[in-house]
């Protein structure tokens, strides 16, 4: 049985190839290129490692891996002729002398055939795809000379296609069983006479697709074992602990199973078997929840303006801020931590003075007041390249703890691939296409069967293009494409240099993605995807006597801002309906609206005059508001000498703190406690901070609380984090 290539052999074959062709390698396994190696040897023991092996396998497809897992399985006596039988009619090509398959030389040396002809016989693939895998696996310094490297060996397992190790005795061609199917069909009544018990036959069908051992139980019998082991297609051993175990030889299994290393197909999941979605349902559905996204995206930003999220002491916003949130946006709490992601992804969001808490960053303004595909380009793009896994909120992690939305628990590289490879994929299907995620999991799956998912990631990611309006219905948009070329450009620059799988159809249409477009570029294409997908704006409401209203169709921009502040939404869709209540209206006189301007505002979009009864609700709403004033406070001020109270109130560089005095010597400010701090020590006075039950404050905690605002800040940093002190 021949062993594997050795770190000699490997480095004796690296010493050997020529420059071009060791950059080549370097190139292919980036890991190996730095640092540098100072010797071939020390090379190959670094292109022998495990992990780099490993790496190296996670960028194969399917048939190229089969490849690969086919040169470990088929090692050893198959190497020596013993195909005959156990390949059902194939034998190894050799030099002619001893029938051993010589090692790798010039790619039109025979051996070389004979070892692709090999593989090619077991495996469901044409000899010149074999053969473009095996050079490729070459370049790759992953089978040397037809020998596999160790690694290869040890990622494959014991059992590489649920294979057992060979037989301790050779097996000649008329030794061998025949294919699994014949016996069970004879022992089914087939016809003719059965070679084994039937209860042979069913520990071959147990074993022969893998795991190929099994273990007899304390006092257990196993009355169809004796017929097999005496035929030698079983094989009787002992485990640690005493029991009996039953192992099929390798070239038994694959006898009984006709030749073939595996049973299934190595080809790409086909999208014919996906339903197709007409473009005006994907422009419709798209653009009605980008439209929801945005709307949503501006009410959180109003919320926490209101009261932000405030941190937890070990990171992320708490669960009690979470729900407040969720009840504001009428969410539940996994929807509105999609919103805050969101929000958060695009810089919408930053923290306080105090660091402890999140509210609308100084872009916020900006993004408020801009159209609705100027203010959902940005989120668009920002999701498409976030490392955010905003689907595991509420989940803990493998230390049991909690993971909260903006928390640095969410962060996980390999969200930035895997959305990458979703949106490339979605790309490259038929217009139309509508994908399932146990679709893109079986293509994601045979691109890259060494990248393991974690379970529930594509299904959330194609749930988030979904409510993003990437795609609609299932199926890519204009918009989704701008990303996907993007996408699939960023995997291109990635993966440059490991080679496609020999199944890999190219990704895209040619030179689809061969210009990749600026941020700004990018930001101007996806407006414009939108903008066209949009329907027309109606300027029309629709009032009803019982306080109901419709607009037939999208509401225009000043419609839809007027709504949302006197109304509270029904149902939405095709058409939009909305209920006026005496709460919604307390809405609109809260932001400043008087109850003439309600009226007056509601009435220039309804062609009708409005109902009685809309304009009762309105003035019975404002003669109650205000009947309780509440004033923002965020810092009391304790001052013993009047005189000292006074001159602050006076002073013209402190009229920013909104000074105010409630009580002899004592101030309330509208400023942040932060803020007051430094404003008095810049006027030359000595403050201190102290807590609710009046005790000075001093140290790390206090300073911190002094210091300027900070820049905007973006979910997952360590530097959000860091800021939060426990109080």
């Amino acid at each position: 049985m021949s062993s594997s290539a050795s770190t000699q052999d490997l480095a004796v074959h690296l010493t050997a190839l020529p420059d071009r062709e060791v950059a080549a390698l370097l190139v292919a396994r980036p890991d190996l290129a730095a640092p540098p190696s100072s010797s071939f040897l020390a090379l190959a023991t670094r292109a022998g490692a495990q992990g780099s092996v490993e790496q190296a396998l996670a960028g194969l497809d399917a048939p190229m891996l089969a490849v690969a897992e086919a040169v470990v399985a088929l090692g050893g006596p198959m190497e020596s002729g013993e195909t005959e039988g156990a390949g059902g009619t194939q034998t190894a090509e050799g030099d002619g002398s001893d029938g051993t398959v010589q090692s790798k030389g010039e790619p039109a040396d025979p051996s070389e055939a004979g070892l692709a002809g090999l593989v090619a016989a077991h495996l469901p693939l044409e000899a010149e795809q074999v053969t473009e895998a095996l050079d490729h696996l070459g370049r790759l310094a992953l089978v040397i000379e037809g020998r596999p490297v160790a690694a290869l060996e040890t990622a494959f397992g014991p059992h590489p296609f649920g294979l057992g190790p060979w037989a301790a005795e050779p097996l000649s061609a008329e030794q061998l069983p025949p294919a699994l199917e014949e016996l069970s069909e004879v022992v089914a009544g087939g016809g003719g006479e059965p070679v084994i018990p039937a209860t042979s036959v069913e520990m071959l069908q147990a074993l022969t697709w893998g795991p190929p051992a099994g273990t007899l139980r304390s006092g257990g019998t196993a009355p169809g074992a004796a017929p097999l082991i005496e035929r030698g297609w079983l094989e009787r051993s002992s485990d640690a602990r005493g029991r009996t175990r039953f192992i099929l030889p390798r070239q038994v299994a694959l006898a009984l199973r006709g030749g073939r290393l595996t049973h299934e197909a190595l080809t790409a999941p086909e999208a014919s078997v996906l339903e197709t979605v007409g473009g005006a349902v994907v422009a419709s559905e798209s653009s009605f929840h980008a439209e929801e996204t945005v709307r949503l995206v501006g009410a959180l930003l109003e919320e926490w303006g209101r009261e932000g999220g405030t941190i937890r002491r070990t990171g992320g916003v708490s669960v009690r801020a979470l729900a407040r949130t969720a009840d504001a946006l009428d969410l539940e709490p996994d929807a509105a931590a999609r919103i805050i992601e969101t929000a958060a992804g695009a810089g919408l969001l930053g923290l306080d003075d105090d660091g402890a808490t999140w509210v609308p960053s100084i872009l916020s303004s900006g993004w408020l007041a801009d159209s609705l595909p100027q203010r959902w380009a940005p989120l668009a793009l920002a999701w498409a390249g976030s490392a955010r896994t905003p689907w595991l909120t509420g989940t803990r992690d493998d230390d049991g703890t909690l993971r909260a939305v903006l928390g640095p628990d969410l962060e996980a590289g390999w969200a930035v691939r895997l959305r990458a490879r979703v949106l490339a994929l979605l790309g490259d299907l038929p217009q139309g296409a509508s994908a399932t995620p146990a679709f893109v999991r079986a293509a994601l799956t045979w691109q890259s069967p060494r990248r393991t998912v974690p379970g529930g990631a594509i299904s959330a990611v194609l749930a988030e293009a979904e409510a993003l309006g990437i795609t609609g219905g299932g199926a890519l948009t204009e918009a989704g494409r701008i990303l996907s070329r993007r996408a699939a450009a960023s995997l291109d620059e990635q993966d440059a240099g490991r080679g496609g799988g020999v199944g890999s159809a190219e990704r895209g249409d040619g030179d689809a993605h061969a210009e990749v477009l600026s941020d700004d570029e990018t930001l101007a294409a996806l407006e414009a995807a939108l903008a066209a997908d949009l329907p027309a704006a109606v300027e029309t409401i629709l009032v009803q006597s019982d306080l109901t209203a419709i607009v037939p169709g999208r509401p225009a921009p000043e419609l839809a801002a007027l709504l949302e502040r006197t109304s509270v939404v029904e149902s939405r869709g095709g058409a939009l309906t909305v209920r006026f209540t005496p709460e919604s209206v307390r809405g609109a006189l809260d932001v400043g609206y008087r109850a003439e301007e309600i009226t007056q505002a509601i009435g220039r979009y309804s062609p009708t005059p409005l109902p009685d009864s809309l304009s009762v609700l309105i003035q019975d709403a404002a003669r109650h508001h205000g009947a309780v004033r509440v004033r923002a406070v965020s810092a009391l001020l304790r001052i013993g000498d009047e005189a000292t109270a006074a001159g602050l109130l006076a002073e013209p560089r402190l009229k920013d703190l909104g000074l105010d005095e409630v009580a002899p010597g004592i101030l309330v400010a509208t400023a942040s406690a932060g803020q007051v701090l430094r404003e008095l020590r810049a006027t030359g006075l000595a403050p201190v901070t102290e807590d609710a039950s009046g005790h000075m404050v001093v140290g790390p905690a206090a300073a911190q609380r002094g210091r300027r605002a900070p820049e905007p800040s973006r979910p997952g940093s360590e530097h959000s984090v860091r800021r939060r002190r426990p109080g």
